[in-house]
């Protein structure tokens, strides 16, 4: 079975807008990522008063009546948490004394079978199971052992909704101990990380900003093709395709800090591709590039020239498709200049692009040194031997 729970930008705007209205037009599959979040809401008292405030709960309990989801959920508030939080400091102690093994927890009675017991226990015990596994994740990770890590209960796409229900009540209620950032890390090493993160973030809107911030600042600065990298770009992007609103602000971030500009050149150009569907703009992926190599930050040029020159020498590499999705895409602009230039003269309104366009090329070709192919050549001849027309002066 496979797992394809994916947040809708729609349903995380509503719930970062907090616009009830919105909120019960939605279908219980479309709602089912945001449950937590919706029951805690739906549950707990809030400081706010108002009539308004007290009808946008009636129309939540109203929209959770009859989700059979709820009730785990709401079995999983009812938790000892005080307690849960005294063993869970107990467990990192655990973790971090030397001699310790797997089967020594404070949290559980390590079974067996993590799966079956997970299968068939009851909330309190699923949420120190799935604890018990992320604290020894996050062991394994400050140890520095391999990237991903087997684990028979988020292996399982099956059990994937109700991890992420105990994930994100327990960030909720034992914030002093779980911090988002370190989970988002910790979930990264886990199959279905990407997805889980993408939930975890949903049930709370305000994180996306340090998620994100946090992703990107721990991503290897080296290598931007090895499996945890991937995994990094991965969760980052499908992050932005759930908040497409900030997605060039993440792009502004790994400029910022000169890391994943593979992952740059993706959301440009989906944030590209979103324009043209949109309200037929192109994007801003001359502009960008421009920037990028002509700009007055030392460090960011030589940081993207070196990614550009890298992945023409390493061409099998995955972030090379993404360098020559770029390359397609300047071949399309390339193109459309050229269509508006009829017997070797172009329009007064396309004189300005079709500079910034050429002026990218030599940027490309002189600080990236990137060796143009027969079309790129072509097009480019083409448009360099287009004259503008003839000015006043």
């Amino acid at each position: 079975m496979a797992f394809n729970y994916i947040v809708s930008p729609k349903v995380f705007k509503a719930l970062q807008t907090v616009d009830i209205s919105e909120l019960s037009k939605f279908t219980t599959k479309e709602i089912r990522p945001i449950l937590p979040c919706l029951v805690r809401m739906s549950l707990i008292s809030p400081l706010d008063s108002t009539k308004e405030c007290a009808e946008g709960r009636k129309v939540i309990l109203t929209l959770l009546s009859g989700i059979e989801w709820v009730n785990t959920i709401v079995a999983l508030l009812s938790i000892d948490f005080h307690g849960l939080e005294l063993d869970v400091k107990k467990e990192q102690m655990l973790r971090q004394k030397q001699g310790s093994t797997a089967s020594d927890s404070a949290l559980v009675q390590v079974p067996d079978g993590l799966s079956l017991e997970f299968e068939r226990t009851d909330s309190t015990r699923r949420l120190r199971l799935v604890l018990y596994e992320i604290l020894m994740i996050q062991f394994q990770r400050s140890s520095g052992e391999s990237f991903l890590r087997q684990s028979d209960i988020f292996d399982n796409s099956v059990y994937i909704p109700e991890i992420c229900d105990v994930i994100n009540i327990a960030l909720a209620e034992l914030p002093a101990l779980l911090s988002v950032q370190d989970m988002a890390e910790t979930l990264l090493r886990v199959k279905h990380g990407p997805e889980i993160i993408c939930w975890m973030v949903a049930n709370a809107p305000d994180t996306f900003n340090e998620v994100t911030t946090s992703l990107i600042t721990n991503a290897d600065t080296r290598d931007e093709d090895n499996g945890g990298s991937r995994i990094r770009a991965q969760t980052l992007n499908m992050l932005c395709q759930m908040n497409p609103s900030q997605a060039l602000a993440v792009r502004a971030k790994c400029v910022e800090m000169c890391r994943m500009p593979a992952l740059a050149v993706t959301l440009t150009l989906e944030h590209a591709g979103r324009g043209q569907r949109f309200d037929g703009k192109s994007g801003d992926v001359v502009a960008f590039v421009s920037g990028l190599l002509l700009g007055n930050d030392q460090q960011v040029r030589n940081w993207f020239a070196s990614f550009v020159r890298s992945r023409q020498k390493q061409r099998h590499r995955e972030s090379s498709a993404t360098m020559q999705a770029l390359r397609d895409e300047l071949i399309h602009h390339l193109q459309a200049m050229t269509l508006f230039s009829v017997d070797n003269r172009l329009p007064d309104s396309c004189v300005v692009q079709a500079s910034a366009l050429l002026r990218l090329y030599c940027a490309l070709r002189g600080i990236a040194g990137t060796k143009f192919q027969e079309e790129e050549i072509s097009l480019i001849v083409q448009l360099v031997t287009s004259h503008p027309p003839p000015s006043p002066a």
